[in-house]
Formats: structure tokens, sequence, C-alpha cells
């Protein structure tokens, strides 16, 4: 006779009837924005791979004043769309990129949008030799819709957001009470939970699918779930930021000191003297920067700049504030000066798409990614098996 199995306690039975039935409600959402995420851990990798042309130069010479880059630039896009942002890696064998944003209507397709962003075009200028290599569209990049995608589906904006965030935090919900159900009795039992059967039929492979990898998948698709979050729901990064101990976010705002500026300044190109002294504020210790150019509304000049060698495991992020009139640095916040939160706030990206400590975080996140993808799939294969059984035996 066949042993009966032992039956599962009315906790474990509300859990499990829980996890079946919301994960296929959210399941298709949960595989498309997992997909897409796997595709966007190496988004710049695999841009400067393909696009090598405009992103790779060799260095010929010393590097052209910004100012005559700029101008360059700008020539390309014309006078409607003004360059506003500098984007400068520390490797010299990547070129400038100028960055235009403003304001641009979307393309409504009924419910849908084909893009929810202001636009960003972005020009890519030979540092060296001051040519222009080519201009991207980012509305009609490949990369931007994949990340339209993944954060609201190409939904409305708040439409789009809300699904994502109420499906990601049903997800945590399902990570969580995966462990109720996977959790076992004895050591027997966890040896078998913990390694895939390879040698059996494909179901049981499929439910070692779902339950072991699943669980060894699971700190990291908790962290990824976690920080993605803030994107869609300001009150869960609010949240986040205030039991860090932050308080004002307002970072990107600085009071600008009375205008002293000497008639020996007017001579000098303000773009030029700003980049100048920003790149020796750094002094070679970074490896990313942008730099924005005051505008008529905002004669404010900031430098946000990636710094290296930082020991506190965030990633670094400082920003120097500079008088667009006079070119002066007026104020600047340090990477090692700023709060838990900010370190926190400034870092939540990298942590969510793997990048915060390299290549092999990047691997993690892909991987775990990918097994987040997984897991609807897994889980509804084990349902529609388990229907199909119950159908056999109610025929019987």
């Amino acid at each position: 006779m066949r042993k009966s199995k032992p039956a599962k306690s009315g906790f474990r039975k509300i859990v499990g009837w829980l996890h079946l039935w919301v994960g296929l409600v959210t399941g298709l959402v949960i595989f498309i924005v997992s997909l897409t995420g796997c595709i966007f851990v190496f988004e710049e990798e695999i841009f400067d791979t393909i696009h090598s042309e405009i992103t790779q130069v060799a260095e010929t010479g010393p590097q052209r004043p910004v100012s005559v880059l700029l101008a360059a630039a700008q020539e390309q896009l014309g006078e409607h769309r003004p360059i506003n942002n500098l984007i400068v890696s520390n490797k010299p064998d990547r070129s400038f990129i100028f960055e235009a944003s403003g304001d641009r209507e979307p393309e409504e397709w009924g419910f849908f949008y084909f893009s929810q962003v202001d636009y960003i075009d972005r020009v890519f200028v030979n540092q060296y030799t001051g040519k222009v290599l080519g201009v991207v569209d980012v509305k009609y990049e490949f990369f931007h819709i994949v990340e339209q995608v993944h954060r609201q589906l190409l939904l409305t904006r708040p439409v789009g957001r809300f699904i994502v965030g109420v499906s990601t935090l049903i997800f945590i919900f399902m990570l969580l009470s995966g462990i109720v159900l996977w959790w076992p009795k004895n050591y027997k039992q966890l040896k078998r939970s913990i390694k895939i059967k390879w040698n059996a039929r494909w179901k049981r492979i499929n439910y070692d699918l779902h339950n072991s990898v699943g669980f060894y998948v699971l700190p990291f698709a908790l962290l990824i779930a976690v920080t993605g979050l803030v994107w869609s729901f300001n009150w869960w990064e609010n949240g986040i930021y205030q039991l860090l101990g932050g308080n004002d976010k307002k970072l990107f705002r600085r009071e600008l000191p009375a205008l002293v500026y000497s008639s020996a300044d007017t001579s000098l190109n303000k773009c030029d003297l700003i980049f100048a002294k920003l790149r020796k504020e750094v002094n070679g210790d970074w490896e990313r920067m942008v730099l924005n150019f005051p505008s008529e509304s905002n004669k404010q000049v900031m430098g946000f700049v990636h710094t290296t060698n930082n020991k506190d495991g965030w990633k670094g992020a400082s920003y120097f504030y500079f008088d667009g009139r006079d070119g002066r640095l007026f104020d600047s916040l340090p990477h090692e000066k700023k709060s838990l939160a900010m370190k926190w706030r400034n870092s939540n990206y990298f942590i969510h798409t793997g990048g915060i400590y390299g290549l092999w975080s990047q691997v993690f996140a892909f991987l775990a990614s990918l097994v987040c993808a997984s897991l609807p799939v897994t889980g509804c294969l084990i349902w529609w098996e388990k229907r199909r059984k119950c159908g056999k035996r109610k025929a019987l």
C-alpha cells in the first residue's frame, strides 16, 4: 500500500493557497520584469561593444577644450535642443558624451505609451579630434525601451509603475511564503530540498528547479525586489531613507552666492574653467563624471562624480557646485561626508543592477534575475500538473 502523505497544518495550507493563486495572478508581470532586468544588467557593456565606433576612440594627443567640443555637439543637434550635460569616463579610450534633454510629448497608443520620459539625445564626440562620432536618440534606443518595459510595462507612468510595484510587493511575499512551504522537517528532508535530482522525471526536475534553485537565490532576489520598489513608490523610498537617518533629499540645489567676478575672469570660457577645476578636485580618483551646464533659469553648475577607492562599501558619489557666472566652486559634498541615507540612495541603482562591486556582482544579479523569471514558469507547470492529475482522478 502507498503511504499517505502527512496532513499539512492549517497555517501551511493557507500559505500554500495564497502562494499558488497570487503567484498565478502576478506571474506574467514578474516574468517580464525579471527578464528585462536580466537584459539590463549588462546594458553599458553591451551598448559599448555594439556601438564601439562611437563609444571608443584612439588617444591621438591632448584633449580639445570642452567649449570646442560642446560647440561641435550643439551644431549637430541645432539650437532647438540645447545641451545641458557632459558625461565623461576616466578611461582615455572612451568618447565624451554631450546630452540634451527637455520636454517631449510621449507617443500615445491608446492605453500604451511608447515613451514616458523627456527626450534625451546623446552626441558622442572624439575629445582628441573634435569630430562628432554619432548621435543617439535615447527614446528609440533598445535599452531605453527595455528599461521602460521593466519599470512600467510601457503603460502610462502612474498605472505601469503601480502594477509593477504591487506585483513586486506580492513577489516579496511569494519569496517569503515559499521559504515557509520549503522548510524541511528533518535533516533527511533538508538534503533532498537543496539539490536537484537530474536523473528523475521532468516533473521532479521542474519541482526541484522551483524549490531548490529558488532557495539559493532568495537573498539576492529579495535584495533586487526591495531596491526596485524605490522607482514604484515614493513612500517606500522615503521610508528607507528616513530609516537610515536621512532627512533632506534635496541634494541637487544650492543657493548661489553673491556674484563676485573680476574683469580677468570674463576672458575665460566658463565651461573650460569649471571642467578643469572639477578634474583638479577629484585628482584622478574617479571613474565617471557628469557636469551640467548653466541655463537661463539656473546659473548653478553641478558636477556629479563617481569616485573610486571607497572603503565603506558604497558606490562613491561626490557633488561639486559651481557658479556658472564666474566659474567659482562655492560648495561641495564629498562621498565620505554624506549620511548613510545619502550613500544608500546614490548606491541603490547599482545594488539593483548588480554594478555595485563590478563584474562578479553583475553576474550574481544576472543569474538571480534569470531565476526570478523562471519561478513563475516552473510554478505554473507544477500547478498545471497537479490540476491535470486531479482531473484524471475525478474522471475515474
